[in-house]
């Protein structure tokens, strides 16, 4: 079968920077490291959906959305690492600038949104849990995610490897290319989980925060595709100026639209959490009222169905009729009380 197929996939780099829409759409990595990749993202989705089905089997409901954004986010990684998009990284740098997007800006927001950690505590037996909380909680990673540590990694990463000699040693030298993959995906999942996931974490800032520190972040993202785009020579010799300029069009529209969208989840996570915080308020005063109305019925009050006593004028009434037990608890002990007004 893998014969018959042979003459629509992509086995290895494209022959030439001109993109071929068979080989984007149909192509399939089969480099050793690839077909690994490949291997280690199939193994993570069974890990998953193993954890779904033990949940499930516990009488326990998992989000489907999570899990949704969980296997669509691995599909991100290979169509950026393991697609025909991925014969074209290091012959044409617009490719590269969309797969640059896919590693960084899609695919660790929607695994942060799988909270794969969280399944992995509920599904798992107590002392893996334990372990698990452990590494989330450790000095050294809590360190790897101060958010300013990871904010300054993010965006770094990317001046980096597109405004200094790292993109054309990149594509010279392909393991050090492939490194630069994971590399991609490691600082996109630290700057994103913290932002926008849903997991346990040391760093957890306000909502408010989360959606300054994003929206800071839109300039340099918009000055480093303007700074490709009117680049005066070809980022590399392998690429010609026109696709230079192109890419640096690709990155910062697609950057802008990509963190725009993150931004506006972020708004929807942050009503979403006054919601149940209003909810929460409801509940906690409807116990309040509950309880005052009963601690008023113990004195004697007689009220109305809609009306309430604060709290303070219960307390008032409390305190009043304590000390008028006073003289009567010191002169018989086994007497009752006398409620008074």
């Amino acid at each position: 079968m893998l014969v018959a197929l042979a003459p629509l996939l992509a086995f290895a780099e494209a022959a030439r920077s001109a993109v071929s829409l068979r080989i984007l759409l149909t192509g399939i990595q089969t480099g050793s490291l690839s077909l690994v990749a490949d291997a280690v993202l199939f193994g993570f989705v069974c890990l998953y959906l193993a954890g779904v089905r033990q949940l499930t089997r516990r009488g326990r409901q998992w989000s489907g959305w999570s899990t949704a954004a969980f296997v669509v986010g691995l599909a991100a990684i290979w169509v950026a690492v393991g697609s025909g998009l991925a014969a074209y990284d290091d012959v044409n740098v617009t490719m590269h600038v969309i797969q640059h997007v896919l590693l960084m800006m899609i695919a660790p927001p929607l695994i942060a949104l799988g909270r794969p950690v969280t399944l992995a505590t509920q599904a798992s037996r107590r002392t893996v849990q334990v372990r698990i909380l452990r590494i989330v909680h450790s000095p050294v990673l809590a360190a790897l995610t101060f958010p300013v540590f990871v904010w300054v990694l993010y965006y770094g990463t990317m001046y980096v490897f597109f405004m200094t000699g790292v993109y054309q040693y990149a594509i010279v030298h392909p393991l050090f290319h492939d490194a630069s993959h994971l590399w991609f995906f490691v600082a996109g999942y630290l700057f994103w989980e913290p932002l926008i996931g849903l997991d346990p974490a040391r760093w957890r800032w306000p909502y408010p925060v989360r959606a300054v520190s994003l929206f800071l972040g839109m300039p340099f993202e918009s000055f480093l595709g303007i700074g490709i785009a009117q680049m005066t020579r070809p980022i590399s010799p392998i690429n010609s100026l026109a696709n230079t300029h192109t890419a640096g069009d690709t990155l910062w529209v697609l950057a802008m639209a990509v963190t725009g969208l993150w931004l506006a989840v972020i708004l929807w996570q942050w009503y979403r959490q006054m919601e149940r915080e209003t909810v929460r308020q409801d509940r906690k005063l409807e116990v309040e009222q509950v309880e005052n109305r009963a601690r008023a019925e113990a004195l004697g009050l007689d009220l109305p169905p809609d009306v309430t006593v604060p709290w303070w004028r219960i307390a008032e009434l409390e305190r009043r009729r304590d000390r008028a037990e006073e003289p009567s608890a010191r002169a018989d002990a086994g007497g009752g009380w006398r409620t008074t007004r």
